[in-house]
């Protein structure tokens, strides 16, 4: 059949976005592209066969995904030049991991690909669950799924490994996990064992324990009997209810164990109440032996405590500590700034060792101090230094100055052919066919996977490609793998301004606060899901966003609607309206309550006095909360200069924080 002119074609783009030769759908664009002379002539071919590839790749997909075989195998086998081969492939033998051979096959063609160690750890527990004993360890390369390592352990006694499969079972017996159910096996054979004890199963208690799964701890008293089972009861009452350490729990009448049950009911305690727990063990520590590396810890624990409860004793207490360590002389620093001692400050920042003292936080704490107590000339030296850094505490500094802060750009600078290799390489050919049919997440894998394996000299590169492919929240994240810190314009894309600008106009707020939160919570990773369930630019909770639909009277369709920028954008902008109302437009405030919830900072707030923002910044109790307010604010001013605005100013973002 003869082919249709470059006219019928051209008519064709009119009333439709593709046309079909040769029985290939081709993108109407590409077809033009290539028709017109706009692309190269060996371009025009390679594209027009890749885009051939990617419908037959789909039609291979769909009809592997309805179990028609015979289409599938048919179209594959035109498909082993396609970057997405593999991908396809392991799509098939995952769900026939009976197929030994074919994946024996796979593993050894495709060893190099993302897929081939999934598909191993597939295969594998197929095995195990066949109790397949010499093809599994054959093929077995090290895992740190529990599984499979029950497994591999059982594999290992059935086949005369017993050494082996015995230290295989007491790493997981004393994990202080509960294991999957395929693990009773191996410890059943590992109990009967002569390598086995009644030691072991208190030592299982302990580790349980210890990781606070009391469920296991529990399950574990069923192997016990006589002393050892009062015992063990005794260290549950007072791990679930530290508080009865003053009643006659019997804890007293173990002296080998006293100081220990002792301390760890009052480090428990500490979780609920601070005050009773600390007066308990100051007046009973001295009437039982504990350990002295014991007591050290309790007390670190205790004096820590009450700097995190902004507790006025914090400073005294920190201050007697022998031999503390980076937290504790951190926290003696905040607990003198709470209460705006600046001698205390002083003396504390002197405290520290002098790797802490370069820091910048401790530099601007310094200053501060100098400053505060009439020391001006010295307390502007250090502020002039610092003020010359792009970070929270320059930007601080700056602002003490009352000048502009500084924004430090040093674009990278990345060569065409360095380019034109790495996008050539297979990892990131079959990365860049993932985003051609828009398959995002499974794209957003394969970058991990390939830039693990660059060098230093080739991660900036890859950062810039990622920029290049408009993914910002790759060409973040990869910038910041290679430690390269100064390309601005990479760092802090504006992206998805339109949706962004629209809904802080709706909003009435500056555009700078929401592009900083988003490049807080997600880095612009519009598929961003976190462990907790938040979603998307903003990481807006399911419960949150259907609350806040409820309210604006919009549709709730599904949870991942959360994933659609425009929507994201507009609840994530509408509840950070709300808590900036519910905080009396405070910033920093309505920040940490985004990142840590309004009950919490509401319990945050100074009593009957105001305090400085940048120290009640500083004495925020959660580490993770301190860092991101710090990085919000610090971001928004960035945002301010790049959109060239001058609405935002730092004392906007820092005025006094006003008593709860």
């Amino acid at each position: 059949m003869a082919r249709p002119t470059l006219q019928k074609l051209l008519a064709q783009c009119f009333v439709s976005a593709i046309v079909e030769i040769d029985m290939h759908v081709i993108p109407c664009f590409l077809l033009l592209a290539a028709l017109t002379g706009i692309l190269p002539n060996s371009a025009r071919a390679d594209e027009i066969s890749l885009v051939t590839q990617r419908q037959q790749f789909l039609r291979a997909e769909q009809a592997l995904n309805q179990n028609r075989d015979a289409e599938y195998f048919a179209l594959a086998s035109g498909l082993k030049d396609y970057p997405l081969y593999p991908y396809l492939q392991y799509q098939w033998l995952k769900n026939h991991l009976d197929a030994d051979g074919d994946i024996k096959q796979f593993l050894a063609d495709y060893a190099a690909s993302r897929y081939a160690a999934g598909l191993r750890q597939r295969w594998l527990l197929a095995l195990g669950k066949k109790r397949q004993w010499p093809l599994l360890l054959n093929n077995y390369q090290g895992s740190d799924d529990p599984e499979l390592q029950c497994y591999v352990g059982l594999a290992q006694f059935e086949t005369g490994q017993t050494l082996e499969a015995f230290n295989q079972a007491r790493a997981l017996w004393l994990s202080g996990k509960s294991q999957p159910d395929n693990c009773d096996a191996l410890f059943e054979v590992y109990k009967s064992s002569p390598y086995f004890n009644k030691e072991l199963i208190n030592q299982r208690f302990h580790a349980a324990l210890n990781r606070d799964n009391q469920s296991l701890a529990s399950y574990m008293t069923r192997f016990l009997s006589g002393p050892e089972l009062n015992l063990a009861n005794i260290w549950l009452k007072l791990h679930r209810q530290p508080e009865t350490v003053t009643a006659d729990t019997g804890w007293r009448e173990n002296p080998e164990q006293a100081g220990e049950l002792f301390a760890h009911a009052i480090d428990r305690w500490l979780e609920t109440d601070v005050g009773a727990a600390m007066t308990t063990w100051d007046n009973v520590k001295a009437q039982i032996t504990i350990a002295p590396a014991t007591t050290a810890v309790i007390e670190k624990r205790i004096a820590v405590a009450l700097a995190l409860k902004h507790d006025k004793r914090a400073y005294a207490r920190l201050s007697l500590l022998e031999n503390s360590d980076e937290s504790a002389r951190e926290w003696r620093v905040r607990a003198a700034l709470n209460t705006q001692n600046w001698q205390d400050v002083t003396t504390a920042i002197a405290g520290l060792n002098d790797e802490e003292k370069s820091r910048e936080k401790w530099q601007y704490w310094q200053a501060r101090g100098l400053a505060e107590s009439g020391q001006s000339a010295a307390a502007n030296a250090l502020f002039q230094q610092l003020a010359k850094n792009r970070s929270f505490y320059g930007f601080l500094a700056a602002g003490r100055l009352r000048q502009a802060i500084e924004l430090v750009d040093r674009p990278l600078t990345v060569s065409s052919q360095d380019l034109d290799f790495l996008q050539n390489q297979p990892d990131f050919q079959v990365f860049f066919e993932l985003l051609a049919i828009d398959r995002k997440p499974e794209a957003k894998r394969q970058w991990w996977y390939a830039i693990a394996k660059l060098d230093s000299r080739q991660l900036p590169v890859a950062a810039k490609l990622a920029q290049q492919a408009n993914c910002p929240a790759l060409a973040i994240a990869t910038i910041a793998k290679a430690n390269h810190w100064d390309d601005v314009n990479l760092r802090f894309p504006l992206a998805y301004v339109q949706q962004i600008q629209s809904n802080a106009a709706a909003q009435q707020l500056d555009p700078a606060l929401l592009l900083g939160l988003i490049r807080q919570e997600s880095a612009f990773d519009e598929l961003a899901d976190s462990p907790a369930g938040a979603k998307g630019l903003m990481q807006v909770m399911p419960n949150t966003g259907r609350q806040i639909a409820a309210d604006l009277r919009d549709n709730w369709d599904s949870d991942y609607n959360l994933f659609k920028p425009e929507l994201n954008v507009k609840y994530g902008a509408f509840y950070f309206k709300k808590l900036l109302r519910q905080f009396n437009g405070h910033v920093a405030l309505a920040a940490a309550a985004y990142n840590a919830g309004a009950n919490k900072v509401k319990r945050w707030l100074p009593e009957n006095r105001t305090l400085p923002a940048d120290i009640w910044i500083e004495t925020i109790p959660y580490k993770e909360t301190r860092g991101y307010v710090a990085s919000v604010l610090m971001y928004s001013l960035i945002y301010q200069q790049r959109l060239q605005r001058g609405s935002l100013k730092i004392d906007d973002l820092l005025r006094e924080v006003m008593p709860g």
